[in-house]
């Protein structure tokens, strides 16, 4: 049996290989889109899951996985921010964020299994940005959720939390346990997809997990962003969290080229659905700089959602569609009859300190990609 930190670890060696001479024998990558993978190493390196690389077709420039994955020309264009959520605003210490009245964001690290392009954190991953943003003092951290009442869940994030050992998270767990004012933990993951073994050949997690239940509601926001990732070991590994007594949630960043379609999507929220992960956000495309590609009109990704939503049922189509900037989480809902130049949009969460609340119009064109407030 091939452990998860080996398979990671075949995965870091191979793409320093890669990246030092992409003509080598791992992928075989076309020899046009050797430049992109060598000059990603001096901003944010190409970095894919072993086990993941074998799901993409390398020499099809319109495969979707490979889209999420390898560098391309179009990231050299400097449009967009590194912090399209103002997640500035809302950092109290290096590594933890409160943005929400209810919820603590701690950033556990920078690491991932794979480098997506479209990373709405990947200043944390770039070497031409020089930021460290991932927790340092954690006994700072706690102090501070245990002294906010209001604060009643904690969202674990980075990078990927679940890259972190299982006795770092059980040390992390042992120190919210007394909050008694926490009631839920949330750990936001694509393991399940890039590294399903992590939850195959490391049983501690799991018993971690299960003796966790009866102490906090866990929440796995799963990331799948195709339904090709849905393997027989990404389906194993959501069995196992499920066993273990996770509640399994999914959260689905909409993206030109990889899943910008209504039958990709149906099939993903149906498939999903079916292996117990609810259906929670559906995520406008952000303006992420060096990632602007992936973005589409707001009215076409509207029409795609009423068009998913209208293929589903109740359960499944429960989902939002979220466009989420440094204000908060902006529900997309729809036009009126009549009002073509107008959006109809709902506040679904609010930065704290601002009053922003209901149904709101926002002034859009058919161009529109992206709303500012």
């Amino acid at each position: 049996m091939v452990l998860w930190q080996d398979e990671l670890s075949s995965g870091l060696r191979q793409a320093r290989a890669l990246a030092a001479d992409p003509s080598g024998p791992w992928l075989s990558l076309p020899q046009e889109d050797q430049p992109a993978v060598a000059a990603a190493r001096e901003r944010f390196p190409f970095l894919v899951p072993t086990g993941y690389a074998d799901l993409i077709d390398w020499n099809d420039p319109g495969d979707p996985l490979r889209q999420l994955l390898m560098p391309t020309a179009a990231e050299d264009s400097p449009d967009g921010s590194l912090d399209t959520s103002g997640e500035a605003l809302s950092t109290i210490v290096p590594g933890l964020q409160h943005k929400y009245e209810q919820t603590a964001v701690f950033l556990l690290t920078e690491a991932c299994a794979g480098h997506c392009r479209y990373c709405f954190r990947r200043r944390l991953m770039s070497r031409d940005v020089m930021t460290k943003e991932t927790i340092e003092d954690l006994e700072a951290a706690v102090a501070y959720v245990a002294a906010h009442p209001e604060v009643e869940n904690v969202l674990l994030s980075g990078g990927d939390p679940m890259i972190c050992s299982t006795r770092r998270l059980e040390r992390l767990f042992e120190a919210l346990s007394p909050i008694r004012h926490l009631w839920q933990l949330r750990i936001s993951t694509k393991l399940p997809a890039f590294l399903p073994s992590r939850f195959s050949t490391d049983p501690a997690l799991l018993a971690l997990l299960h003796r966790l239940r009866t102490r906090f509601q866990i929440v796995v926001q799963c990331h799948f962003d195709h339904p090709r990732e849905i393997t027989p070991a990404a389906e194993r590994a959501i069995e196992a969290l499920r066993e273990s007594g996770c509640l399994l949630t999914a959260q689905i960043p909409l993206m030109k080229g990889v899943n910008a379609d209504v039958d990709v999507l149906t099939e993903l929220f149906k498939r999903l659905h079916r292996l117990g992960v609810l259906p929670q956000y559906l995520f406008h495309p952000r303006p992420v700089q060096h990632a602007t590609h992936f973005q589409l009109p707001l009215l076409d990704g509207l029409a795609l959602v009423e068009a998913v939503r209208r293929r589903c049922n109740g359960p499944v189509k429960r989902f939002r569609y979220i466009l989420t900037h440094a204000d908060g989480k902006l529900e997309l809902v729809g036009q009126l009859p009549g009002r073509d130049g107008e959006l109809v949009c709902r506040w679904h969460q609010v930065r704290r300190g601002i009053t922003r609340e209901g149904l709101h119009l926002a002034q859009i064109t058919p161009e529109t990609t992206w709303l500012q407030q």
